[in-house]
């Protein structure tokens, strides 16, 4: 489980720390601060040796096409877009294991392209030379010794090429965004889920926001995969019917159970979800993830959300919680770390912790 992490020229941050983690995290602030960059940097760190997932952070914004263009493509990982300076996210867990991930755009690969000409009956091959090509470049180091290199590229044809480095198994981490979901991926975890005897546990939860709700049952339609449920009606209804904190809660839910001994993270976990529910699933999301042994990350706009994670957490036996509030001064990003007492007296004073 991640203690400690750093991240420097990333997106909007020059340079930021969060200390400590725990088990459940939660990121508040202003807009624009970087509460999602926190998140991509993570996710790029469970990842090292895959240059793709650059590319599903574009994704996950709602880019989905950029130019074949290194700069385009990766380019707004950097801060300030300076492409001629390193990303680096390091980490540091419960048992002081370090790991390293630098990232650098703008060094160049030879790669072989076929030059052609024309005559009358054709395209003929005259032969073939090299390119310099801009490439990204992941290094990957840990406190163990161990490290490798992997790389992504932009062909002259404008195709991209990836090259992943042997790294031995790294932590599981699934992310959910705000934007909408693929249904046959929640269904394809809840028939895992399911195979091993565990679906009662995600019913029981959902019952917080559907409390009509008696079973969950994967169905396919028209060829694709969808969870429906049984609300007593006499015909199963398809999840997202029954309300998108349903759908919301069910995605959470399953991401812990697929990441277990891992790190999911969420961005605005509140989304659907109404404020007089929060504390319910606050304590249904945390008993989850120590029952998965899974680390959560997520961030949140809501003042409801922040006083029922922490009424959630106080009311536990074990307080493993902690509110990370961004705040820029001076033009630089920081982090405040809020563990039980110093958030409890926050919120009796009514001071401002989002």
């Amino acid at each position: 489980m991640y203690r400690y992490l750093s991240v420097k020229n990333f997106r909007g941050f020059q340079e930021i720390s969060i200390d400590p983690l725990d088990r459940i995290n939660l990121i508040a602030g202003k807009n624009n601060l970087g509460k999602t960059a926190i998140l991509e940097a993570l996710f790029l760190h469970l990842g090292p040796n895959n240059a793709e997932l650059g590319l599903r952070l574009n994704a996950f914004r709602g880019i989905e096409k950029l130019p074949a263009n290194p700069d385009e493509i990766w380019g707004w990982l950097f801060y300030g877009r300076k492409t001629d300076q390193s990303i680096v996210i390091s980490s540091r867990d419960e048992e002081k294991f370090i790991q390293n991930l630098c990232i650098k755009l703008g060094e160049s690969n030879n790669v072989p392209v076929t030059t052609s000409g024309s005559r009358k009956s054709g395209t003929i091959t005259i032969g073939t030379t090299s390119i310099s090509v801009p490439e990204l470049i992941l290094e990957y180091s840990n406190s163990n010794g161990v490290s490798g290199r992997s790389r992504g590229y932009v062909t002259a044809e404008g195709e991209i090429r990836l090259e992943r480095a042997e790294l031995p198994p790294k932590v599981r981490g699934v992310y959910i965004g705000t934007r909408t979901r693929v249904p046959f991926e929640d269904a394809e975890r809840y028939s895992q889920l399911e195979t091993v005897g565990r679906q009662d546990e995600v019913l029981e939860s959902l019952k917080i926001i559907e409390p009509r709700l008696k079973r969950l049952a994967v169905v396919v339609t028209g060829g694709l995969s969808m969870i429906h449920g049984d609300i007593g009606i006499g015909r199963l209804v398809p999840l997202p019917f029954l309300g998108e904190g349903t759908v919301r809660l069910l995605a959470i839910l399953l991401a812990i159970s697929t990441a277990r001994d891992g790190v999911v993270l969420i961005d605005e976990i509140e989304n659907g979800l109404h404020y007089s529910v929060l504390k319910k699933v606050w304590k249904a999301i945390a008993q989850y993830a120590r029952k998965s042994n899974t680390q959560i990350v997520t961030t949140t706009h809501s003042f409801e959300c922040i006083e029922a994670a922490h009424l959630a957490f106080s009311e536990d036996d074990v307080y493993d919680f902690r509110l990370h509030r961004l705040e820029c001064i001076n033009d630089i990003i920081s982090a405040i770390t809020y563990d039980k007492d110093l958030l409890s007296a926050s919120l009796k004073a009514q001071l401002e912790v989002r």
